[in-house]
C-alpha cells in the first residue's frame, strides 16, 4: 500500500506541477507582451519543450534532492513545503481559525488519497472509475490512432529512402505530414504533389525541418501523455501551445533561408489547405490520420476547443510577416530561463508531503488537546448566575 500511496502521490504532484509550469509559462509570455518584446518562434519553442521536461524530471529531481537532505549534503533549513510555511505562520499569528479546522485542512489532501485508494464508497470510488474510465478510453484511442497511421503508411508508395528516412507518396493523405516510427523517420506525400515541383521543393523543406525540430518525437511524448493527464484542463493548453508554437518556428525557419521566396511559402501553405479540404471531402473521412506521430504542413481537421484550420493559417501568414522578432544568443535565453527552472523545481518541491511530526507540528498538535481539554472543562463547569 505504500508503494501505491507514493505512486499516486506523484501523479497528483504532476498534474499540480504541470498546471504551474503553464502558468508560468503564461505569465512570461504575458510580461514580454507588455514590454513590447516578441521572441522568435525557434526559442519560444524550446523554451516550452524545455520547461516540459523539467516537469516530467521534476518527480525525480524533487526524490534526489530530499535523498540530499537525509545525507546532510543539503541543510535542513533549505526545506521548502507550503503546509510546513502554513503551520509557521499559524502558530505565528498569521491564520485566524479554530485549531482543530486548521488541521483539518491540512490533512485533507491525506483523507482524499486514502478515500481514493481504499475505494471508499462515494467520492473515493467516484475517482477511481473516473480515472479508470478516462485513462481506458484515451489508452485505447491512442492505439487506434497509431493502427491507422501504420496502416496508412504500409499503404503509401516508397517515392525515396536516404538511411534512416523515407519519402512515401500517397493517395490518401489529406496534407503532407512526417511521422516516424522506432527507427525510421517518414515524409508523407500527397501523390498530386508530384505535379506541383515547386510546391513540393517548399514542402520537403517544411517536413524536413520538423524532422530537425524533433516536433514529431514530441508529438508522440504529449500524445503517449493524453491518458495520464486527460482530465487536467492545462495539459491542453500546453499541448495547443506546442502544437502552435511549432508550426510558426518551422515556418520562420524555412523562409529564414534566402533561397525561399516568402510570397511562394505563403501560397504554397494556402494551396495545401484547399487541396486538403478537397480531399476529405473526397475521402469522405476514411483512413483519416490520428494526431498522433504525425506532424503535417497544415491541419484542415476541426476540433473541439480548437481554432478553425482558417484562423490557424491566418495567424501563421501573419507570423511570417512579423520581421522584428529577438534573436538572443542561446546563453542569454539560458540565463533568462534559469529562473523559470528555479521556480518549477521549487513549486515542485514545496506541494510535496510534508513529515509526519515536526516541532511546529507537535506544537500545533498541543493546542489542539489544550482546546479540547477546554472545551471539555467548559462542560463541566456551572452555569454562572
Amino acid at each position: 500500500m505504500t508503494l501505491l500511496n507514493q505512486t499516486f502521490d506523484i501523479y497528483v504532484d504532476w498534474n499540480i506541477t504541470l498546471a504551474l509550469t503553464a502558468i508560468i509559462w503564461l505569465a512570461a509570455k504575458l510580461v514580454l507582451a507588455r514590454l513590447g518584446r516578441r521572441l522568435a518562434f525557434n526559442y519560444q519553442l524550446s523554451i516550452l519543450n524545455g520547461l516540459f521536461a523539467v516537469m516530467i524530471l521534476s518527480p525525480v529531481a524533487v526524490a534526489v534532492y530530499q535523498q540530499m537532505q537525509v545525507a546532510q549534503v543539503v541543510p535542513a533549513a533549505g526545506s521548502v513545503n507550503l503546509a510546513d510555511y502554513a503551520v509557521s505562520q499559524y502558530l505565528r499569528g498569521g491564520i485566524a481559525i479554530p485549531a482543530e479546522d486548521f488541521q483539518a485542512l491540512l490533512g485533507l489532501r491525506s483523507r482524499l488519497t486514502e478515500s481514493v485508494l481504499s475505494f471508499a464508497p462515494g467520492l473515493g470510488m467516484g475517482v477511481v472509475l473516473f480515472l479508470l474510465a478516462g485513462f481506458s478510453y484515451f489508452g485505447i484511442k491512442l492505439i487506434v490512432s497509431m493502427v491507422r497511421l501504420a496502416r496508412m503508411l504500409s499503404a503509401c508508395h516508397e517515392w525515396r529512402a536516404a538511411g534512416r528516412l523515407q519519402l512515401l507518396l500517397s493517395d490518401r493523405a489529406l496534407v503532407p505530414f512526417s511521422a516516424r516510427g522506432f527507427f525510421r523517420h517518414y515524409v508523407v506525400i500527397p501523390s498530386e504533389l508530384l505535379a506541383k515541383p515547386d510546391d513540393l521543393k517548399l514542402v520537403l523543406k517544411h517536413e524536413f525541418q520538423h524532422l530537425r525540430q524533433g516536433d514529431v518525437t514530441w508529438e508522440i511524448g504529449l500524445e503517449a501523455l493524453r491518458p495520464f493527464f486527460f482530465w487536467n484542463p492545462f495539459f491542453y493548453v500546453w499541448k495547443s501551445e506546442v502544437e502552435r508554437l511549432r508550426e510558426l518556428a518551422c515556418d520562420q525557419k524555412v523562409t529564414d533561408a534566402t533561397n525561399v521566396d516568402l510570397r511562394s511559402y505563403c501560397m504554397c501553405l494556402l494551396r495545401a489547405a484547399q487541396a486538403g479540404i478537397r480531399r476529405r471531402h473526397r475521402i469522405a473521412g476514411k483512413d483519416r490520420v490520428g494526431n498522433v506521430a504525425a506532424v503535417a504542413l497544415i491541419e484542415v481537421q476541426d476540433r473541439l476547443m480548437r481554432r478553425s484550420p482558417a484562423q490557424k493559417l491566418r495567424r501563421r501568414v501573419e507570423a511570417l510577416l512579423e520581421k522584428d522578432r529577438m534573436r538572443p544568443h542561446w546563453s542569454f535565453v539560458f540565463l533568462a530561463v534559469l529562473p523559470m527552472i528555479a521556480i518549477v523545481f521549487l513549486s515542485a518541491l514545496s506541494i510535496q508531503k510534508p513529515a509526519d511530526w515536526t516541532q511546529d507540528r507537535l506544537m500545533l498538535s498541543t493546542i489542539i488537546n489544550l482546546e479540547r481539554l477546554e472545551t471539555i472543562n467548559t462542560f463541566g463547569q456551572r452555569p454562572l448566575r
